[in-house]
């Protein structure tokens, strides 16, 4: 099973199961090709990033997902304002 099929059965699981938030999904790849990126997408992975990456990209993809919690939760926090 590949990233986009484990991705699609843990959104199916998700949706069976009414979970709110859903797990925040990261795919971390070496396929570069548009169609993977599609792909990715299509099977509900939040984000996408291809190998290598650096230690600022990982943390971007951080604060991306601190702001989608704090979003969710209404928190009114510092974290919104960056």
């Amino acid at each position: 099973m590949d990233g986009s099929a484990a991705t699609a059965a843990i959104r199916s699981i998700e949706e069976d199961r009414g979970t709110n938030p859903p797990a925040y999904i990261v795919a971390l790849t070496g396929l570069a090709a548009d169609k993977d990126r599609q792909l990715a997408f299509e099977s509900g992975i939040d984000h996408f990033l291809t190998k290598p990456v650096s230690l600022k990209q990982l943390g971007i993809v951080m604060d991306d997902w601190e702001k989608r919690e704090a979003v969710k939760e209404g928190l009114q926090s510092d974290i919104l304002q960056k």
